[in-house]
C-alpha cells in the first residue's frame, strides 16, 4: 500500500469527467460481480492485467502497516482469471456451488491521471457474502489500488493490489472476485 503522492500523476476533482467514468467502470463491475456476471466482467480486464492480494503482516508497532512482498492470497494474470471463470461455469466448481450471494460496495474513490493514458484509482471497499442458508454474513474491507487504461473500447482493469484491512480473513474460501 502506497499512500505517497506521485509526482506524475494529476489528482482529478469529482466532477472530472474521466473521475466519473472512472467511478462509472468500479460501479459496473461491481454490478457484474454482485450478479455472477463473469465474461460481461472480463471484458473489463486487460489482457495485461495483474491481480494480487498480498498478506498482511502484523508487527508490534501500531503506526506501521506492512504486507509481505512474498506470500498473496491472489496472484494471478488475465488468463489465470480466465481460466478460473470457466471452471465456475462447470458443474466442478464446489466451493461456488451452489453460488455465493456477495454484495461489493465501493466507497472513497480517488483517481489521479497518469501521464502514460492510465488512471490510478484508489478505493475502498466492503464485500458482504453469505452462503447457503447462513443467517449471518461475512464481511471482508479493503482498499484496492488500481491502474485503469483508456482504450478504444472503453477503460480497462490493468493492474489491481487488493489490501485487506483484516490479517486474518474470516471467509471459508476466497472464491469469489475482488
Amino acid at each position: 500500500m502506497n499512500d505517497k503522492i506521485d509526482l506524475k500523476s494529476r489528482p482529478l476533482g469529482f466532477t472530472d469527467p474521466l473521475y466519473l467514468e472512472a467511478y462509472g467502470f468500479l460501479v459496473t463491475e461491481a454490478a457484474f460481480l454482485d450478479n455472477n456476471q463473469f465474461q460481461e466482467w472480463k471484458s473489463m480486464l486487460s489482457e495485461d492485467l495483474l491481480y494480487t492480494m498480498p498478506v498482511r503482516t502484523t508487527h508490534e508497532n501500531v503506526f506501521q502497516t506492512q504486507f509481505s512482498k512474498d506470500m498473496f492470497h491472489f496472484y494471478e494474470n488475465y488468463k489465470s482469471i480466465g481460466l478460473r471463470i470457466r471452471r465456475m461455469e462447470t458443474e466442478y466448481a464446489w466451493a461456488e456451488d451452489p453460488a455465493s450471494r456477495a454484495r461489493r460496495f465501493v466507497t472513497n474513490v480517488r483517481v489521479s491521471e497518469l501521464e502514460d493514458n492510465r488512471l490510478d484509482v484508489r478505493s475502498y471497499q466492503l464485500v458482504t457474502r453469505s452462503r447457503l442458508d447462513a443467517t449471518d454474513s461475512q464481511l471482508l474491507s479493503m482498499e484496492r489500488c488500481d491502474i485503469l487504461e483508456k482504450t478504444d473500447s472503453g477503460l480497462k482493469l490493468v493492474k489491481r493490489e487488493i489490501y485487506a484491512d483484516s490479517t486474518i480473513i474470516g471467509m471459508k474460501n476466497l472464491q469469489i472476485f475482488l
